[in-house]
C-alpha cells in the first residue's frame, strides 16, 4: 500500500511539476531570444552610427583629418567588437561574413576618399562611399529579419517585440540616411542632385508612417514611463527640430549649393537630434528584456512552489522509510562494508556520529577494537618484515633478501641485457678486528657499505652477503661495463681510509668475483662468483676475477692488451 501511495503521489507530482516546467522553459527560451535578439539591434547602431564620422572625415579640412581619422578609427572598432559578441551558433555565418565583406568595400573607399587633397575631392567619390556604407547597413539588415523570422517562428508571442524593435531600427537608420544624402553636395557645395532630394522626401515619408503606426503602443503606457518620455523628446529633437535642419539645408542647397553650414557642423547637429531615436529604441529593447525577466521569474517561482508543495507531500509518504534507512539500515551497511575492509587490510573509515542509535554506537565501537588491533598488527608484521630483509649494521639487503630478489630477477630476464653478480671480500678484515676492535670493524663494514651504494646505480642491488662479504647485482650492463664497476668499487676502496680513535689511519682494500646470470639457478650463480672471489684472493686480494665461464666468452670485448689469464679465471686487475 505504501508503494502504491507513493507511486501515486509520483505520477500526479510529476504531471504538475512538467506542466509548471514547460512554461519556465518557455519564458526563459524568450528571454534568451529577446537578449540576442536585442544585441543584433546593438550591433545594427553602431553600423549605421559609423556612417556619421565617415561623412566628417572624407569632407573635413586637410588640418582636421587627424582627429577625423582617429574618430572613425573607433567607430569602426565599436562596430567590429558589436559583430564580434553576436552568437556565431544561432546567426548563419554566410550573413556575416556578407556585412563583414560589405562594410570592407565601404571602408576602402572611405580611405581612399580621405587621402584625398580637399581642392582634388569630387562628388563622385563622396557619393559613392556613402552609397556602400549604405550597402553594408542593407546587408545587416538580412540578419534583423532572419532573426526576427526566427523568433517568430519559435513563438508568436514575441511577435510584437519584434514588429517594434525593427520599425524603430529603421527610423534610426531611414534618420540617418536623411543626412548622409545630403553631405556629398554639401562637401562639393554643388545643388543638391534631383535623386537625392526624391531619396530624402521618400524616406521623410517612410519616418512619419513608422511613427504614426508605433502612436498606440505609446499610448498604452504611463506618461511617466521612460519610453514616454523618451518619445516625447523625440517628437521634439528630431521629428521637429532634426526635420526642420534638413529642410533648411535642401531649400539653401538648391540655390546654387549655397549651404548654411558645412559638412562637419551639420553632421554634429544632426546626429544631436538624432540620438533620442536610438536611446528609444535602447528603453524599449531593456524594457522588453525586464518584462521577459520578469516572467522568467514567475515562471521560476510557480516551478518551485509547485516542486516542493509536490516533494513535501512526497516526503510525508515515504518519511518513514527513509528514517528507517538512515538511522538503522546504512549505518549497518557500512559496518558490514567496514568488516569486508578490515579483512582486505584495507582502512575503513568508519566513525561514530551522534545521530547513531545506541546499538549503532555498540557495533561500531567493537568494529573500531577490531580495526586497531588489525592496525597494531600490520604494523608488527611490516617491521619484522623489514628486519627480516635489511641488515641491522650497514642498512643494505641481508642475504636473505638478496636470494628472493636474485631469484626472481634472473627468472623474469627475457630479451633484456644479461645480469652480472659480483661478490666483494674485505681483505684481512679479521685482522682489523683483533688489532683495531670490533668498533672499528664495523665501521669499516659501514663505510664499505656507503661506498658501494654510492659508486652504483639507483637501480642495482647492493647486499650485505655475510660477514664481511658483500654482494651486488647489475642490470643492463655489458661484459665490459660489469669489469669496470668492479675495478671502480676496488679502487675507491682501495683508496678510501678509516681514521681510528686514535687519530691513525686504516687503509682497506678488498677481492671481487664476478660472474653472469645467463641461464642458470641463482645458486649456481653465487658458486661460481665465490669460486671467483676465491680466486682473486688466492691471486694475492685486492683483485678482481671473473668466473671461468665467462672469461673465455667474453674475452675478446675487453679488447685490452693488458689481458692475462690466471687459472681457471679472467683476471681484472
Amino acid at each position: 500500500m505504501a508503494l502504491l501511495v507513493i507511486i501515486c503521489t509520483l505520477v500526479m507530482a510529476g504531471s504538475t511539476i512538467f506542466n509548471f516546467a514547460a512554461s519556465f522553459s518557455k519564458a526563459h527560451a524568450n528571454l534568451r531570444d529577446v537578449k540576442q535578439f536585442a544585441s543584433v539591434f546593438e550591433a545594427a547602431n553602431f553600423v549605421s552610427a559609423e556612417r556619421g564620422p565617415a561623412n566628417i572625415l572624407m569632407t573635413a579640412e586637410d588640418a582636421d583629418r587627424g582627429q577625423a581619422y582617429l574618430n572613425w578609427l573607433a567607430a569602426q572598432q565599436k562596430t567590429d567588437d558589436a559583430l564580434n559578441r553576436l552568437d556565431a551558433s544561432i546567426i548563419p555565418d554566410n550573413l556575416v561574413r556578407g556585412v563583414r565583406q560589405e562594410l570592407r568595400l565601404g571602408r576602402r573607399k572611405v580611405e581612399a576618399t580621405q587621402l584625398k587633397e580637399r581642392a582634388l575631392l569630387r562628388f563622385e567619390d563622396v557619393q559613392d562611399a556613402i552609397d556602400q556604407m549604405f550597402e553594408a547597413w542593407d546587408s545587416y539588415s538580412e540578419i534583423i529579419q532572419w532573426q526576427g523570422a526566427d523568433l517568430l517562428r519559435r513563438d508568436h508571442d514575441l511577435a510584437a517585440v519584434v514588429l517594434k524593435g525593427m520599425m524603430l531600427s529603421n527610423v534610426r537608420e531611414y534618420a540617418g540616411r536623411m543626412g548622409s544624402y545630403l553631405i556629398a553636395p554639401m562637401a562639393m557645395k554643388q545643388v543638391i542632385p534631383e535623386e537625392n532630394v526624391i531619396e530624402i522626401h521618400a524616406i521623410r515619408s517612410r519616418i512619419r508612417d513608422i511613427w504614426y503606426l508605433l502612436e498606440p503602443s505609446a499610448g498604452s503606457r504611463p506618461d511617466s514611463s521612460p519610453i514616454s518620455q523618451k518619445r516625447k523628446e523625440v517628437n521634439l529633437l528630431y521629428m521637429r527640430q532634426g526635420l526642420a535642419l534638413i529642410d533648411e539645408q535642401i531649400k539653401t542647397g538648391q540655390q546654387g549649393g549655397a549651404f548654411s553650414l558645412d559638412t562637419t557642423t551639420f553632421t554634429k547637429r544632426y546626429v544631436a537630434t538624432m540620438k533620442p531615436l536610438g536611446e528609444l529604441r535602447g528603453i524599449y529593447l531593456t524594457a522588453s528584456v525586464d518584462e521577459f525577466e520578469s516572467r522568467e521569474r514567475t515562471a521560476r517561482k510557480a516551478l518551485y512552489n509547485t516542486s516542493a508543495m509536490a516533494l513535501l507531500i512526497l516526503a510525508l509518504v515515504i518519511g518513514l522509510v527513509v528514517v528507517v534507512q538512515h538511522y538503522i539500515f546504512r549505518p549497518l551497511f557500512r559496518g558490514a562494508e567496514a568488516i569486508v575492509l578490515l579483512a582486505d587490510d584495507r582502512p575503513s573509515n568508519l566513525s561514530r556520529e551522534p545521530r547513531h542509535v545506541a546499538e549503532i554506537q555498540t557495533l561500531y565501537s567493537a568494529i573500531e577494537v577490531i580495526a586497531a588491533k588489525l592496525k597494531e598488527r600490520s604494523f608488527l608484521m611490516s617491521q619484522l618484515e623489514h628486519l627480516a630483509h635489511t641488515d641491522g649494521l650497514t642498512g643494505l639487503l641481508n642475504r636473505r633478501a638478496l636470494d628472493d630478489l636474485g631469484s626472481s630477477l634472473i627468472s623474469a630476464e627475457h630479451g633484456e641485457p644479461v645480469p652480472y653478480f659480483i661478490l666483494a671480500d674485505i681483505d684481512h678484515f679479521k685482522a682489523i678486528n683483533d688489532k683495531h676492535g670490533h668498533l672499528l670493524g664495523d665501521q669499516v663494514l659501514r663505510e664499505v657499505a656507503r661506498i658501494m651504494r654510492s659508486a652504483v646505480r639507483e637501480s642495482d642491488i647492493v647486499a650485505r652477503f655475510g660477514g664481511e662479504e658483500f654482494a651486488i647485482l647489475l642490470r643492463g650492463y655489458s661484459y665490459a661495463d660489469a669489469a669496470m664497476v668492479a675495478r671502480r668499487l676496488r679502487i675507491a676502496i682501495q683508496r678510501h681510509s678509516i681514521v681510528t680513535p686514535g687519530g691513525s689511519s686504516v687503509r682497506i682494500t678488498a677481492s671481487f668475483g664476478v660472474a653472469e646470470c645467463r641461464n642458470l639457478p641463482w645458486s649456481e650463480i653465487v658458486d661460481r662468483a665465490d669460486m671467483a672471489l676465491y680466486d682473486a684472493k688466492s691471486a694475492g686480494r685486492n683483485r678482481v676475477r671473473f668466473s671461468e665461464y665467462d672469461g673465455e666468452r667474453q674475452k675478446r670485448k675487453l679488447k685490452q692488451s693488458s689481458e692475462k689469464r690466471s687459472g681457471p679465471t679472467t683476471i681484472i686487475t
